[in-house]
């Protein structure tokens, strides 16, 4: 059996690898760039989360994919169904984009950034400033969230949001066997999380039911709601989105993921077709949540032992449901 690694590598890869080599002998796992292309049709099994069509058509003995992190949008998920091929992935980076996401409103709600800048400029604030308490920030305390994806991320998130004694309303496309925990309540009403709630939290990842969830029409309808997206850009309407931070519709917002991106090894790029991030009422983010040394480490770990699993059992820990597709 063959199992081949197309996701960079680095120490840490390397030494669990080396682990899975002395209890599995009898597989062959290929790390060597120079073996991928040669190694790829006689492949039972591929590690990684960028692969093309021809890539797969290649592979065409492949069983199962093993995604090294939770996005799995990247792959040519269509082709990947009719062909039955297995997709695993883990959830190693939940809790971090979940504080994330906490950062994000703390930082609007506390006037982090605005107030950080005019200090800098030696412009002061608040009490100092004789300022009525209308210059000064607020707190997330007490406030109705509504965390829309009731997963590992919004599990953690809802966790963290309890501390502040919020009240946490989730929602989710599916009933729940029962109500997940931290959540004083979970709907299958998008309307109803969202009336209900003054911050929104999108934690959901991208599929077709979820592209444009968050329509031009619903954004029209969040007055003065605060907006956070840690899912996908494509989950809420690029127009809709700017429209309602730029006309005051939405309180705010705090987005770490976006629409348009930068070339791989470049650094600068506009998020948008729309200057959000040249808007004052908007957090930015670019697209790092769950890119943090320990959640690298816990996606590797939770990769090498979906992998352990499947080489023992046939079955990985988490895999994806083919018709959710998440």
């Amino acid at each position: 059996m063959k199992l081949v690694f197309l996701n960079k590598l680095n120490r840490l890869w390397a030494k669990n690898i080396e682990k899975l080599r002395a209890e599995f002998p009898h597989v062959d796992f290929v790390t060597e760039q120079s073996r991928i292309d040669l190694e790829m049709a006689g492949s039972e099994a591929l590690v990684g989360g960028e692969m093309t069509v021809e890539q797969l058509q290649r592979a065409e003995k492949v069983k199962i994919i093993f995604v090294p992190y939770a996005g799995i949008d990247a792959l040519p998920l269509d082709y990947i169904k009719a062909r039955r091929v297995r997709i695993s992935n883990v959830h190693g980076n939940a809790r971090f984009v979940a504080e994330r996401c906490i950062a994000m409103a703390l930082a609007f709600y506390g006037k982090i950034i605005d107030y950080h800048n005019d200090l800098k400029n030696s412009q002061w604030h608040g009490y100092w400033a004789k300022a009525t308490v209308d210059d000064t920030w607020r707190t997330v305390q007490g406030r109705a969230c509504a965390v829309i994806g009731t997963g590992e991320i919004g599990r953690y998130l809802a966790k963290y949001l309890k501390v502040f004694d919020c009240t946490v309303i989730g929602f989710k496309k599916s009933p729940p066997s029962q109500k997940p925990e931290p959540f004083d309540e979970v709907t299958l009403d998008l309307e109803e999380a969202l009336a209900k709630s003054e911050l929104v939290f999108i934690t959901l990842p991208l599929t077709r039911e979820t592209r444009g969830m968050f329509s031009a029409e619903i954004l029209a309808k969040m007055r003065d709601k605060f907006l956070v997206n840690v899912g996908r850009g494509d989950i809420v309407d690029e127009e809709g989105l700017y429209r309602a931070l730029k006309e005051g519709i939405l309180k705010g917002a705090g987005i770490d993921v976006w629409y348009a991106y930068p070339k791989r090894g470049e650094t600068t790029a506009k998020p948008s077709r729309f200057p959000i991030q040249d808007l004052p009422n908007v957090i930015l983010s670019p697209h790092l949540a769950g890119f943090t040394p320990e959640a690298a480490a816990l996606n590797i770990a939770q990769t090498i032992e979906n992998i352990r699993s499947y080489l023992g059992t046939g079955k990985a820990v988490y895999e994806v449901d083919p018709e959710l597709m998440y």
